[in-house]
């Protein structure tokens, strides 16, 4: 008999043991025995039967019909329902497949539940700051709109259906890799988590507000020297609506609010730098077919938003009888965000306004009332139960007053003493239904459907641009904007007034808009709306320097195509540089310079202005004028409550108009410099700082800019991190470390749409597998997939590269 050699057993037998031991949670860590397991775990993650498979019938409940999913080369799904309900029934359910665990995480982040995912004290703060900012109450109210809307409520319905239909077929094998990771599994979707998402969203793209550093700045500076240096308007604006531009653009002082003053605030705190990107945003343009090559017309939209992996955007197609739409979904909600129909196209930037409001409260000192106009009202009271992950829940007590909210008080003074008992005033608490609004373009047919499609978008205020295969051109500047006084919300209102509360909204139709310019064409790139002489006051955080520059390209260039607009997308010049330049140039003291920096200083004469991959003077620039400002304002650091400096734009006019100005007189030395001696200083301490980073090797721009897509866990194994590329903040290829283009398109309607788009990322969010971010690298070299387009179903089955179908059990 043949002997059996049992010596290969203890190798196997001491991997059943250590898998054995290892599935037992061991306090709050995951089971990583689980995660090893080569039949359940993380390698399971790798299986991609499902997508690779030619031919595919999967059974689920609750169909009217059967749905067929169309995949493209990229896996792009191209949705085929006889019916909208089943069609987003579908997205949910094809999403889930995708991107479950991102947008269950999501939702986890909007609601303020990281605590029950993750044990770290860091979380707790972070939920209980996303409760008492009232993002969750915000969304359940939102939510009975859109309920009570049967548009919307079909289609919430239907995808939430669809992403419990994918959920209830899991097994643990199946999990994304997350989960396993972090021990827990996911609960069935619900209505309210894709009102969530919709929310967070608003979130971040309305978190402007220096409502407290603009108050003391303005009792700092004195309302002279603040409106000098803080200013609502600049010159060199190119505003979204830029038509009649006024002869003599008024100054918008702000006067000193009549009760703000040091004892209505205290003077010695530390402002707190908020987490909100100022310079998070977009561009947008559309051109007429009286400006292209073809006669049709042009849109084109790149949304700046955290670079993230997954990618905060899935490329879909949704067919249904009476629609056909192509674009990006935000996973976790239904319909298209951005995107074209056969006869439209639509993109969306960030309107950039100030639409959270601070008052201060007088409260009781047993936290029961607080003073409005003279009188004692009772605060409301909320409490919050936060579920914490092998800890006890957590109880919160969160007031409210008529103005909103408190977000901090001595239970939870936050990290700015001065915030306590201040009641936030935020549109995003306003109930609202955006989820109509893109339910109602994805099926438009023209302006007029496109007019009544955003009018139901309030928060955050958005610029709209919008392009119809009929010649139609349009932008809106959309959204809930308060008729305000001037200057009302730039600084900490008095919430002991009720005429401090404002009540009514500036109507639609005398909301910032523009239909068919003179000029042929729209464009948007987070710029102020309007000129200083539009009728009602609003404020907030612009950026005008990629307005000017997309400005520059469009108007003086005829005969335009997707070419070009590429071109422009990808364009790297930063404009207010390459009207800077001329300026220092001229100031800077060359005599004072040695041989080497005489050189380095020829060398930006002929600089073009441009973040181009290659450049070897792009960054002896930035360090220039980086320097010039920090030399400049040093003042400012004396202020403990310093947050930020001026724009640029006044730095530069104080250099052209005022070059003797005290602030270009540095603290701690014996010498009264001026302009020119600030700004030979400052190239001086650049030249250095480039002639050490070429010993270190670093001499090209791309050496210097690296690009991070960073997994939401913030895990480096599934992120992409240092990645050399081109572009800067401030031109129209705005990518930046951790944020930029997210999604750029290029449509040309006409007989049929012609359309050009890339993400960064891929269309899977599993990060073992091959469609997690096989878009980086071309999306990195500025390249552009064409965009799939399918017009009839037969169309889909001949150029499918494979086919779901989705059926009744």
């Amino acid at each position: 008999m043949k002997r059996i050699n049992i010596g290969f057993l203890f190798p196997l037998l001491a991997l059943v043991i250590l898998v054995y031991a290892l599935s037992q949670p061991m306090f709050v860590a995951p089971p990583l025995g689980k995660l090893l397991d080569p039949f359940v775990g993380a390698v399971q993650n790798e299986d991609e039967r499902r997508l690779g498979a030619k031919e595919l019938t999967i059974p689920v409940h609750q169909l009217k019909a059967p749905v067929q999913v169309y995949f493209d080369e990229r896996k792009v799904p191209h949705i085929h329902a006889q019916n909208t309900e089943d069609l987003y029934f579908a997205q949910g359910y094809i999403t889930a497949f995708f991107r479950l665990w991102q947008m269950d995480f999501g939702s986890y982040a909007a609601a303020g539940r990281l605590s029950e995912i993750f044990s770290k004290k860091e979380f707790l703060e972070y939920d209980r700051t996303q409760r008492r900012l009232g993002i969750a109450e915000a969304a359940k109210h939102s939510l009975e709109l859109i309920e009570a809307n049967p548009e919307t409520s079909t289609a919430v319905n239907a995808y939430t259906k669809g992403v419990n239909a994918y959920i209830q077929q899991l097994h643990y094998r199946d999990l994304p890799l997350e989960y396993k990771l972090l021990g827990y599994e996911p609960e069935p979707w619900t209505n309210l988590k894709s009102a969530l998402i919709m929310k967070n969203i608003a979130n971040k793209m309305s978190g402007y507000e220096e409502d407290l550093y603009m108050s003391k700045m303005i009792l700092a500076l004195g309302e002279d020297r603040f409106n000098q240096l803080f200013p609502e308007y600049y010159a060199q604006s190119t505003p979204v609506m830029n038509i009649s531009r006024p002869q003599n653009v008024p100054a918008a002082a702000v006067k000193t609010p009549s009760y703000l003053n040091y004892a209505f605030l205290s003077a010695n705190s530390v402002i707190t730098e908020s987490a909100w990107n100022p310079r998070l945003g977009s561009n947008s343009w559309a051109v007429s077919g009286k400006k292209t090559k073809s006669g049709f017309p042009i849109l084109a939209n790149d949304p700046h938003l955290n670079l993230s992996l997954p990618n905060v955007w899935m490329e879909m197609q949704l067919t249904a009888p009476g629609m056909n739409v192509y674009g990006v979904s935000m996973p976790g909600t239904p319909a298209v965000i951005i995107g074209f129909n056969e006869n439209i196209a639509w993109g969306i930037t960030n309107g950039a306004d100030d639409v959270k409001d601070w008052y201060k409260l007088k409260i009781s000192p047993d936290y029961k009332k607080y003073e409005l106009d003279s009188n004692w009202s009772d605060l409301q009271v909320r409490r919050e139960a936060i579920r914490r992950r092998g800890l006890p829940v957590f109880y919160d007590t969160v007031y409210s007053s008529v103005h909103g909210p408190i977000v901090y008080n001595k239970s939870f003074p936050g990290k700015d003493s001065d915030m306590v008992d201040m009641a936030l005033r935020w549109e995003l608490h306003r109930p609202s239904n955006e989820f109509l609004t893109f339910i109602q373009l994805n099926k438009a047919a023209g302006y007029e459907d496109y007019k009544n499609a955003i009018r139901h978008f309030q928060c955050p205020l958005q610029n709209f641009t919008f392009a119809s295969k009929d010649n139609n051109i349009a932008i809106n500047h959309q959204g809930s904007m308060p008729v305000k006084w001037p200057g009302q919300g730039r600084f900490i209102l008095d919430g002991t007034s009720r005429t401090h509360l404002y009540t009514r909204y500036i109507p639609a139709d005398s909301l910032p808009q523009l239909l068919n310019p003179a000029c042929n064409y729209v464009q948007s790139a987070n710029q102020r709306p309007t000129y200083g002489n539009y009728a009602y006051y609003y404020n907030g955080h612009y950026s005008e320097t990629r307005a000017n520059r997309i400005e520059q390209l469009l108007s003086t260039t005829q005969q335009l195509d997707i070419s070009y607009m590429e071109k422009i997308q990808l364009d790297n010049v930063n404009a207010f540089a390459v009207e800077a330049l001329p300026l220092l140039l001229s100031k800077v003291k060359s005599s004072e310079l040695n041989a080497a920096q005489q050189q380095q200083l020829a060398s930006l004469k002929t600089w073009n202005g441009s973040y181009e991959y290659g450049s070897t003077t792009a960054k002896l620039y930035d360090l220039w004028w980086w320097n010039t400002r920090n030399f400049t304002w040093d003042e400012f650091r004396n202020y403990r409550f310093y947050v930020r400096p001026p724009e640029d734009e006044v730095l530069l006019k104080l250099i052209r108009t005022d070059p003797g100005n005290t602030f270009f007189d540095k603290q701690g030395t014996v010498r009264k410099e001026d302009a020119a001696d600030i700004i030979t200083d400052a190239f001086i301490a650049a030249a250095m700082d480039v002639d050490k980073a070429r010993k270190e090797g670093k001499i090209q721009w791309s050496d210097f800019h690296k690009v991070n897509l960073i997994h939401l866990t913030n895990l480096p194994a599934f992120s992409k991190m240092g990645i050399p590329a081109a572009g800067q903040q401030e031109v129209p290829n705005a990518v930046s470390r951790n944020w930029g283009p997210s999604w750029r398109m290029i449509v040309e309607l006409g007989d049929r749409p012609r359309a050009y788009g890339i993400l960064p990322g891929g269309q899977s969010g599993n990060a073992a597998g091959r469609y997690y971010d096989n878009f980086v690298d071309d999306w990195n070299k500025g390249r552009y997939y064409p965009l799939t387009f399918f017009m009839t179903v037969q169309e889909a089955e001949k150029q499918a590269t494979s086919t779901w179908k989705l059926i009744n059990r």
